[in-house]
Formats: C-alpha cells, structure tokens, sequence
C-alpha cells in the first residue's frame, strides 16, 4: 500500500471564492498578518500554498484592511 504522498489538494477560482467569508472572518477574528492568513488558509482548506493561493489571500487582506 502507497503512502498518502499529497494531503494537501489545489483549489480552483470558484472554491477559493467560495472560502472567501470565512477568511475574512478569521481576519476580523484576529487582524492576522499577511502571512498568518495565508498559513490559516492553506491549513483550514488542507491546499498548497500556491502562487494562485497566496495572491488571493493576499488580494483580500489588502482588501480587507484596506491597503
């Protein structure tokens, strides 16, 4: 039997919009950094940290606190 190799999956646009609520919600929550919120993201939704990932976390965080 094989290893579970990839726990982690990747999102496309419409999941990612889908989870945008509650990223914002763990935002208000905390005021997590740019980083916290990515590290957050990727583990809530057990995806890859990548670079389509990390630009739309860090889309809404600007977003979300006004940047």
């Amino acid at each position: 039997m094989l290893p579970d190799l990839c726990k982690y999956t990747i999102m496309n646009k419409t999941q990612m919009t889908q989870t945008l609520q509650e990223l914002q919600d763990f935002m208000f929550d905390t005021m997590a950094s740019q980083e916290m919120a990515v590290d957050w993201y990727c583990d809530r939704f057990e995806v890859n940290a990548t670079d389509e990932v990390i630009d739309f976390v860090l889309d809404a965080h600007d977003a979300f606190f006004g940047n």
